[in-house]
């Protein structure tokens, strides 16, 4: 509620005071008390002086006098000084003195050009002064909008361009401020108590500001659109007095031009998230397309052999039985093969999706070897397998099942790159801080026109187009678990040929075991 005031008179005893503490108030403020005791010291200066010099010498510290007060003050106060340094010199020391009669017309001359010459120096040195802080200001300026834009452009999300706006930028106009953001319906939102949603909204809406303005009348928070080159990213809502249209100066300038920034931020992150989605879809696409190809080729293969050989175990009533085996052999080897397939994409989206759970438990390596062995049997089929384990190999935690599929489908990998009667070799020993677990065959090797680390991406295949079947998710998968445990998986070539595969796993102090005591 605003109470309105009486209107003055001259007879009112309450109004002189205040308009008297006005005036005060604003004579200080623009440097005019200031420049009066300059001049009143001046004079007393003088009046010492003119005992040793001229009265022509003495004038001279009035315009010194007129120099320093412009510098300090600036114009108005440099122009009262002058003028009332001329007036105190006719005064108080042109004959005949204490009176403002002159004895000789020349003074008046004197005291013209005195006075023009005061002014003339006076503004110019009062023009030094601005020039000078306006310099600084704009020095200053220049450091804040730098670091500003060095704190917003290492920023990677709106969450911290938010936090970069409300925890430090706000503060250098000495308020509160909070960056509003519209949701994907274009509505601002906050749950803030000293904002108004509804004035936030406008002023998304309109692009203009609201609120209060540098005096403080209106609203309590003075509420900002952040403009970009292509449209309002946000409100910038600061508490307190903040600077307004109605404000010139640098810190204004400084408002409009952190403002500027903040847009800029906003829009690069708004583009870089288009990006990054852009980028999702073209990869989703290419691993669709690459998905689609190799299980069409996969799933063909596997399917007419498996229908072949039913066709012939119907038709063929006298089929001796060593025939019948084979084709019965058949029939299983490609629905083993489908069914890897099959397991390996399943697997392949579950860990994409919820990623990777382990149940680790400690286990002896030799253990999880056997049992990979075991299962790549039919895989492996007749060659040879050799087993150099160190004898002092320690405990590792890991999850076996998991760990069990990384072995045997690095084994189906080499039985299916290598023939029938090749080498394989297992090694595991400790080396540095890790334990190392080596997969060896004796085949081809790996595709000299194809670097190593591109084999563990899905569906990559060591050779594009031949008879082997696979989609290439066998070594993604081993690559994924693998690092799930913390370790490393790499392929190298071996010497003089074939492969190697290397495991390296961390290595952990097992928990100790109490011994038993007799009961």
């Amino acid at each position: 509620m605003r109470v309105a005031s009486a209107p003055w008179s001259p007879g009112s005893p309450a109004s002189a005071p205040s308009i008297a503490r006005r005036v005060a108030a604003m004579a200080s403020t623009h440097g005019l008390l200031p420049a009066l005791l300059a001049c009143a010291v001046a004079t007393l200066a003088a009046g010492v002086l003119l005992r040793v010099f001229d009265l022509s010498n003495v004038v001279i510290l009035f315009l010194f006098t007129v120099v320093l007060v412009a510098l300090r003050w600036g114009k108005l106060a440099g122009a009262v000084a002058a003028l009332f340094g001329v007036v105190s010199f006719d005064f108080f020391f042109v004959p005949p003195v204490y009176s403002f009669h002159l004895s000789d017309t020349q003074y008046l001359f004197t005291f013209a050009l005195t006075l023009v010459v005061a002014l003339v120096i006076g503004q110019l040195a009062a023009r030094l002064r601005e020039e000078t802080a306006s310099a600084i200001a704009g020095e200053h300026r220049a450091t804040a909008l730098a670091n500003v834009a060095g704190l917003l452009s290492a920023a990677v999300s709106t969450e911290e361009i938010v936090d970069e706006c409300n925890n430090t930028i706000a503060p250098m106009f000495g308020s509160r401020g909070w960056l509003l953001l519209p949701d994907a319906q274009g509505r601002i939102n906050t749950q803030e108590p000293m904002l108004d949603g509804a004035v936030a909204q406008w002023v998304y809406a309109r692009g203009r500001e609201a609120g209060c303005d540098r005096s403080g009348e209106g609203s309590p928070v003075r509420y900002t659109p952040v403009v970009s080159p292509l449209g309002t990213r946000g409100v910038l809502a600061l508490q307190g007095v903040a600077p307004s249209p109605s404000a010139a100066g640098e810190q204004q300038r400084l408002f409009e031009a952190c403002c500027a920034l903040i847009g800029q931020a906003l829009e690069r992150i708004h583009f870089a998230d288009l990006a990054r989605e852009a980028e999702v879809r073209i990869e989703g696409e290419r691993l669709r397309h690459a998905l689609l190809a190799a299980v069409s080729h996969d799933l063909k293969t596997p399917l007419t052999a498996i229908r072949g050989m039913a066709e012939t175990l119907e038709s063929a009533t006298g089929l001796p039985q060593a025939e019948r085996v084979s084709a019965v052999r058949a029939i299983r080897d490609q629905s083993d093969a489908l069914h890897r397939l099959v397991v390996n994409l399943l697997d392949l989206a579950r860990m994409q999706e919820h990623g990777i759970h382990l149940n680790r438990e400690w286990h002896a390596i030799g253990e999880v070897v056997e049992v990979a062995l075991a299962g790549a049997a039919m895989a492996l089929g007749a060659r040879q397998i050799h087993i150099h384990l160190d004898a002092d190999l320690p405990l590792v935690e890991l999850d076996a099942c998991l760990f069990e599929r990384v072995l045997a489908n690095l084994l189906d990998n080499a039985a299916k790159y290598t023939q029938a009667r090749a080498n394989l070799w297992i090694g595991a020993h400790v080396g540095g801080n890790g334990l190392l677990l080596q997969v060896e065959d004796d085949g081809p090797g790996l595709p000299s026109d194809v670097l190593p680390e591109t084999l563990f991406a899905p569906f990559a295949r060591g050779v594009r187009e031949s008879a082997i079947s696979g989609v290439g998710l066998g070594l993604t998968l081993c690559r994924s678990i693998v690092e799930a445990h913390g370790g490393a998986l790499h392929a190298y070539p071996r010497q003089p040929v074939g492969a190697r595969f290397e495991i390296r796993l961390p290595l952990r102090q097992p928990p100790s075991i109490e011994p038993e005591q007799n009961l």
